[in-house]
């Protein structure tokens, strides 16, 4: 061991000959070998990255190990962009190793070069790519909220009065129950053609719904529809990370959560023209063309260096126990709240047996992913982190306020003020414009300046006011009121689409990328299904209460169209009774509704607590990725160069 002493600049040329390019690929190498020894800490590759440590290596001495890293420049052992973060002490150890081992052989790992990894797209091309990601989540989004405004018609055309649940929960349930598993086989087959088999499938399932004769007919194409859209809900964000590097993922996926939050807004819209002036069928039948224009540009323009495996090799590794596990556990638990309280007692055999082995079966899945699966889809050592499970969480609860606002915004239009189900969707306006405008710079801003956790917690924070500021609306709520109290809202959860998404992947190795970013989609997905369900049963409920309270104000079959899992397809019965009545019974609607957004005040509260504990991690300007982009090679002045 030398002992620390000062080094003169001669000292420090003649030690670590800065300009030599031997010694440099030297070091190069010996940093590679020390991210495959110790898979916490890593070193970019590539020298002129990061101008300020290659100056600053002159001045550190690899003999004397006790020279430490962060004390020549403590930020580059998080510029990498490789590894997780989060461990001082290991990026010194590692960097020590190299220091010590002056021997580390010069032969090159056998895998892709890093080089090669980094390589970026040209804009033009990436441009393409995006948009037609981008176009890929509009269409999943929109099919969120196109209906709100079009099922009570719908359920009224088919005589059902559970329709209302169904055809909005059918579509989110499916979404998140499969969800998981399309980041797997994405990692197993390449993120190509596994998105392009979901938008296919999400193609059949519009074509069902729009040819729907009857409600089981449409709730089957609605399945099919979500199992489509959870893969592309995924995969885009997964694509996205593969072709851009963190730092710069903020712009990118705020233009996805800009789509989303655009989708969002136009959808309820659409919903109310097509159900008034054409048909409810061409909210699905609109899908169509769209969808093909997508599964075009995919073919055409995204070009990733998919994995080469069989299908019958693909198929052994593919987790089939898990996906069974969390997809039926998913399943029983949802349909055990949708049935309590409503359809059945909460005291029923049937409700006590959907929520209780739902409950099990996902417990069983959690000891399967952790113990049991050599290739999990959903590793548990994603939640070990204390980052990483409350950015998990984060945007799960913000998955639970986002769609309460595209749902039960309108419900409240159109039950309380008596609007239209077209009306309803331009008020609503507001708060998704706000969101998606919000989304578009809080993007930028990470990009900038490299910093999330301030983001989170202010949209945390004022998504919360916003929540609890919509409980203070009733019947008679000025117009004013009613705008402001969204664009809070709108403010509030728009920071919220990218920016949990960005704290986990800044602090996970690159090659976990896929899962850590699938499972944020099956988390957000799975809060959307449960905001729906739940939410509906606390505003049935509610409706119940009431109405049992009513008995010789209002008359029977009006007592009866708004009680239970009645109320929310009797918004259209209750505009044409006589206005003393109308009144009553809105005012009854007023309180279901603002019981229901209590219960969403709670989920914003827990969101703001678990953004608490949310760490910063440096945001490295490198691509990495386990499946970079193709990047076509050219000649230039005899040479060839990528």
């Amino acid at each position: 061991m030398v002992p620390e002493k000062d080094v003169t600049q001669e000292e420090e040329s003649a030690t670590v000959p800065s300009q030599t390019p031997t010694t440099q690929d030297s070091l190069n190498l010996r940093s590679s070998a020390a991210s495959s020894s110790n898979d916490t800490t890593t070193i970019a590759p590539r020298t002129g990255d990061f101008p300020e440590a290659d100056s600053t290596l002159t001045g550190l001495r690899l003999d004397d190990p006790s020279s430490s890293l962060s004390e020549k420049f403590p930020e580059y052992q998080n510029r990498s962009g490789i590894g997780s973060r989060g461990s001082d002490d290991t990026g010194n150890t590692a960097i020590a190793k190299v220091a010590a081992d002056a021997n580390v052989s010069p032969t090159p790992p056998p895998t892709v070069a890093p080089e090669e990894q980094q390589e970026e797209l040209p804009k033009k091309r990436k441009a393409i790519i995006v948009l037609t990601l981008c176009i890929c989540v509009f269409l999943a989004a929109l099919d969120q909220t196109i209906i709100t405004t079009a099922i009570p018609i719908i359920a009224a055309q088919f005589d059902s009065a559970t329709g209302y649940t169904w055809i909005g929960s059918s579509y989110l349930l499916t979404s998140a129950a499969f969800l998981p598993a399309w980041g797997k086989l994405s990692d197993i087959w390449g993120r190509k053609p596994v998105l392009l088999s979901a938008a296919i499938i999400f193609l059949i399932g519009s074509i069902l719904c729009a040819a729907a004769q009857n409600l089981g007919m449409l709730l089957a194409g609605r399945v099919v529809q979500g199992l489509g859209a959870g893969g592309q809900l995924g995969l885009v964000n997964v694509t996205i990370s593969d072709l851009i590097a963190v730092r710069e993922r903020g712009v990118y996926l705020s233009y996805v959560g800009l789509t989303w939050a655009f989708a969002s807004a136009i959808g309820p819209v659409l919903g109310g023209v097509f159900t008034e002036k054409v048909t409810w069928r061409l909210c699905f039948w609109i899908n169509v063309p769209i969808a093909v224009l997508a599964m075009i540009s995919l073919i055409c323009f995204l070009h990733l260096q998919s994995p080469k495996i069989t299908v019958k090799d693909g198929l052994k590794r593919v987790d089939w126990l898990g996906i069974t596990l969390v997809a039926s556990g998913t399943v029983l638990f949802l349909l055990g709240l949708e049935f309590g309280g409503v359809s059945h007692p909460w005291n029923s055999p049937i409700v006590i047996c959907f929520v209780v082995f739902g409950i099990l079966i996902l417990c069983a899945f959690v000891y399967v992913e952790w113990k049991v699966a050599k290739l999990p889809i959903m590793p548990i050592k994603l939640f070990t982190n204390r980052t990483n499970a409350c950015a998990y969480f984060v945007g799960f609860f913000h998955g639970f306020i986002f769609i309460a606002g595209c749902y039960f915004i309108p419900l409240y239009f159109q039950a309380v003020r008596g609007d239209t189900a077209l009306m309803a969707g331009v008020y609503v306006l507001p708060y998704v414009l706000v969101l998606s405008f919000v989304s578009a710079i809080s993007g930028a801003i990470i990009a900038r300046t490299g910093r999330y956790q301030e983001v989170i917690w202010a949209g945390t924070t004022i998504m919360t006011l916003g929540t609890g500021l919509i409980i203070d609306l009733n019947r008679t709520s000025s117009w004013s009121r009613l705008a402001i109290y969204q664009i809070i809202l709108g403010i509030g959860c728009g920071p919220l689409f990218q920016s949990p998404l960005i704290a986990i992947q800044a602090n996970i190795n690159y090659h976990n990328v896929g899962t850590a970013t699938a499972t944020f989609a099956f988390l957000r997905t799975l809060g959307t299904a449960l905001a729906i369900c739940i939410g509906l049963v606390v505003f049935q409920n509610s409706m119940q209460v009431q109405s049992d309270n009513l008995a010789g104000r209002l008359p029977a079959n009006v007592l009866v169209a708004i009680s239970g899992n009645e109320a929310a397809s009797s918004v259209g019965f209750v505009q044409g009774l006589p206005a003393a009545e109308r009144a009553v019974a809105q005012d009854v609607y007023a309180r279901g509704v603002r019981d229901m957004w209590f219960f969403f005040l709670a989920v914003s509260v827990a969101c703001l607590l678990c953004s608490l504990g949310i760490r910063r991690h440096h945001l490295s300007r490198v691509v990495n990725s386990s499946q970079p982009a193709k990047v076509r090679r050219k000649k230039v002045e005899g040479e060839e160069r990528v």
